[in-house]
């Protein structure tokens, strides 16, 4: 009862987030919008805020971190499991999958992507058991219920490289990802820009950033396997 308590002290990093700007623009004629039997301005926002998932995406997977976000691809944290010896080109075995759910961290919050490539040989990737191979990939029902490898949802995105390139699949941690937006996206829109072309101009403006939270692998404390909340597979 009277044992002192050794004490101990937290060390911070200070994470700094700089806005950049992402902006969109497009014409449409005057004619357009007089005569189009459905709010035309409508359906440019629309195409604008499809297009910002799109670009946000992409840049939360590949960006440099100049201007953009950094994306997990280029994080230093990244860890790229490599591929089988003996690996037919363009595939993805069962045993890929198991390597990289062996080095994720936090998997209970993890998702899976990849490009929609990948489909084919993902429905095939297998472990080999006693009384019969098991398969990894559990198909979705469209609805309620989405396709999972090992029990995690699988996320088929555009952005992603295509099936045997480096980055056709990760297994991401998305929670330990930061990202920031400085005020909300402003649309503007102008007849002056091109006024003699009968044109008005249309303009989004969203200022932000994003980089992965960590800035290196870990390494358990009773294991040598490092760990990431970023995961990708070697090229095949």
């Amino acid at each position: 009862e009277t044992a002192t308590v050794t004490e101990s002290k937290a060390a911070y990093e200070q994470i700094k987030l700089e806005a950049n700007s992402l902006m969109g623009l497009s014409y449409a004629t005057e004619e357009i919008l007089a005569q189009s039997p459905i709010s035309f301005a409508a359906l440019i926002s629309s195409g604008f805020n499809d297009e910002q998932t799109s670009k946000l995406n992409y840049e939360r997977l590949w960006g440099t971190g100049v201007g953009e976000y950094m994306g997990i691809q280029n994080s230093p944290a990244l860890i790229t499991v490599s591929k089988e010896s003996a690996q037919t080109t363009d595939t993805i075995n069962g045993i890929n999958l198991i390597k990289m759910r062996a080095r994720i961290y936090g998997y209970n919050n993890a998702v899976w992507m990849a490009n929609q490539d990948c489909l084919q040989t993902l429905t095939s990737a297998h472990i080999a058991g006693t009384n019969g191979d098991v398969f990894l990939f559990a198909p979705g029902n469209g609805t309620d219920k989405p396709d999972t490898i090992l029990g995690r949802p699988v996320i088929f995105d555009e952005n992603m490289a295509t099936v045997g390139d480096l980055g056709d699949i990760a297994l991401v941690n998305w929670n330990e990802y930061l990202e920031g937006t400085l005020g909300g996206v402003s649309f503007q829109e102008s007849i002056h820009v091109r006024f003699i072309y009968n044109e008005r101009a249309f303009r989004f403006t969203l200022y932000n950033d994003g980089q992965p939270w960590w800035r290196s692998a870990l390494t358990p404390k009773k294991s040598a396997t490092t760990l990431s909340p970023f995961v990708t597979l070697q090229a095949r």
